[in-house]
């Protein structure tokens, strides 16, 4: 299954440093030491890469560089499932480099493999002034050799141990002198920072991945009938109509049971990670299926983390034909059942595939973005707060103490947080108030696909 547009890779004044080479060589442990980070999911097994990791460094040792990891290419790759997408997928990385770091393993001799891939980087477009060299890593083994890696051809070669980081600073110095301080133009690159990080969650094939391609307008990400194709935390930039945003692609989340060892469970704690750095999560359901009891969790847990939420009822172009009417009853019978908890959450319906709704779900992220960042007038909270809450019928607190409520403060923004001063601590007060003064809030102003965080402070 593909996006439903093919662009040309997006253009940057940074230099991209892509890294390519057969499958289980370190690529990604190089990735993670070269951008200090654990981006890429490292294990001992071949094929755990599959969409390519573009990470911008603003303060590396040569300034502002753009690093790329891509899954690994050649012979042996291709025996894998989606191999040959993601050979696609670095043919683009490397089609944009300013340098290619061809990385291979020190501990076997050069094989098949190895000049495999050597011929397939020469046969890329626009690769004839691209500098290509050939990073021999895990030479601080005993069986390191790397003499037979000089019959690939490139001039250029560097030992490293991406784990241990020996000659980690070999190559940004080989790069310094390649590119110059602060990339091809010789100047800084100052930094832009995103508007919004925007994650994309749900369960397994429901089309996260194939949404994101058809924002982007590229295949940035492998797309594949296969559930767990993404597996790691995949980031783009978006910009478009005035917006900078970073969409974050993640794996599909399962039940804890079903997790695999390794691979699996590092995916979902990584997506973890990223929640609490993000602003808000699109959650993708398949109209076909129905709303799960672990759809209805996923959108229970990126509430949990704070983040504004919005609904995309993702496949609609299959709820066509015979049983169209039955996927719909079913469609709406199990959102209104299981989703009953985020009544103030937008849904839209799309199709990822043909594009539709897309637009829609662009612009609704968009309003959803403006409320969480919405911050009262001090007049208008006043005034909601006597009109609706100093008067309203106040519950009991322990030990039948009527509740006394003061005032009312909103704190802070991104999301919304509000204190109430009363004669009770917040755990005096009983969970229907909370959610009567929350209401009060969204109706008075709006905070569509928000969570109201709410504390009660002992005056």
């Amino acid at each position: 299954m593909a996006s439903p547009s093919k662009a040309a890779p997006p253009k940057t004044t940074l230099p991209r440093i892509v890294l390519v080479g057969p499958t289980n060589v370190g690529k990604s442990t190089l990735f993670n030491r070269l951008t200090k980070s654990r981006k890429a999911i490292v294990a001992d097994r071949p094929g755990v890469t599959v969409d390519r990791h573009e990470m911008r460094l603003d303060e590396s040792p040569i300034g502002p560089v753009e690093i790329v990891d891509t899954g690994g290419v050649g012979p042996e790759a291709l025996r894998y499932p989606l191999g040959a997408e993601i050979e696609r997928s670095a043919s683009r990385a490397v089609e944009g480099a300013a340098v290619v770091l061809f990385v291979v393993d020190g501990t076997r001799e050069c094989g098949v493999d190895e000049l495999e891939v050597a011929r397939w980087l020469r046969r890329q477009r626009q690769i004839d002034k691209t500098p290509i060299w050939v990073i021999v890593n895990k030479s601080d083994a005993k069986d390191c050799d790397e003499s037979s890696y000089f019959s690939l051809g490139f001039d250029h070669l560097l030992k490293i141990s991406a784990e241990h980081g020996y000659g980690i600073l070999d190559i940004w110095d080989a790069l310094n002198a390649a590119l110059g301080s602060g990339g091809p133009l010789g100047e800084p690159v100052p930094e832009i920072k995103p508007e919004a990080r925007i994650m994309v969650l749900g369960r397994p094939n429901v089309g996260k991945s194939t949404l994101l391609n058809a924002i982007l307008g590229d295949d940035r990400h492998v797309v594949s009938e296969v559930a767990g194709t993404t597996r790691d935390v995949i980031e783009s930039e978006y910009q478009r109509h005035g917006h900078r945003w970073r969409l974050v692609d993640t794996a599909g989340m399962r039940k804890p049971g079903r997790l695999e060892r390794e691979v699996e469970w590092v995916a979902r704690e990584k997506l973890k990670e990223a929640a609490r750095e993000a602003d808000i999560a699109v959650i993708v359901f398949d109209a076909s299926e129905g709303i799960s009891d672990m759809d209805a969790s996923i959108a229970g847990l990126a509430v949990d983390f704070g983040l504004s939420v919005v609904l995309a009822i993702n496949k609609t172009d299959r709820l066509q034909g015979g049983t169209a009417e039955q996927l719909v009853e079913n469609l709406e019978r199990t959102k209104d059942l299981k989703l009953d908890f985020l009544h103030w959450v937008p849904k839209v319906a799309i199709s990822a595939l043909t594009g539709r709704g897309v637009g829609e779900l662009l612009k609704t992220v968009d309003r959803v973005l403006e409320g969480r960042r919405t911050r009262a007038q001090t007049s208008k909270l006043n005034a909601l707060f006597e009109k609706k809450m100093r008067l309203h019928h106040h519950p009991l607190g322990p030990r039948g103490k009527t509740a006394k409520f003061y005032y009312l403060s909103q704190v802070s923004v991104s999301p919304p947080e509000f204190v109430l001063f009363s004669n009770l601590p917040g755990s005096g007060v009983h969970f229907s108030y909370r959610r009567f003064i929350t209401n009060c809030l969204r109706e008075e102003f709006g905070f569509e696909g928000t969570p109201i965080k709410l504390h009660f402070k002992q005056a």
